[in-house]
């Protein structure tokens, strides 16, 4: 089911059942990104494996940041936002839509087993793989449009 379909039959529902639904689309599609972690992989995609096999963790989790940034940013029964990213998470979309271009470094100190060294600010290419966990997905359309027949079956069944 893609976006579209998705939409028209939310629309086609009873006013006083989208603010339950809104809840139930926020809900799943959270459930859903944060899924895609576990999975490594995005409406049937798998993202593509790290150069170096990581020794603990899993691909795109070292603290856990990223992952716990998702969150419903708006709910209302017109709109759900579903939100990735904070001021402590900056990479969020780098990861989820890759990036090919020049990142400026500024100026640091690199300490080392040896020592300090001064690095001067400067500018590098930088390449990073997109690893989608978040978007338009027709597995989570699916999966929504699923959750909310199974409401309104419990609402007809009382």
């Amino acid at each position: 089911m893609n976006l579209r379909e998705l939409e028209a039959f939310l629309s086609s529902l009873p006013d006083k059942m989208m603010g339950d639904c809104a809840e139930i689309v926020a809900e799943t599609a959270t459930e859903y990104f944060k899924e895609t972690f576990r999975k490594k992989a995005f409406d049937g995609n798998p993202w593509t494996p790290a150069k170096t096999p990581k020794r603990r963790g899993s691909l795109l989790i070292d603290s856990g940041a990223m992952l716990n940034s998702i969150r419903p940013l708006v709910i209302s029964p017109q709109r759900v936002v579903i939100a990735a990213g904070n001021q402590k998470v900056t990479y969020a979309r780098v990861h989820n839509e890759g990036y090919d271009g020049e990142v400026q470094v500024p100026a640091h100190t690199r300490r080392t087993k040896k020592g300090s060294t001064n690095v001067k600010a400067h500018t590098r290419t930088a390449h990073v793989i997109q690893r989608q966990f978040m978007g338009d997905s027709e597995e989570l359309n699916d999966r929504i449009k699923s959750r909310v027949v199974d409401y309104i079956k419990t609402l007809t069944n009382e």
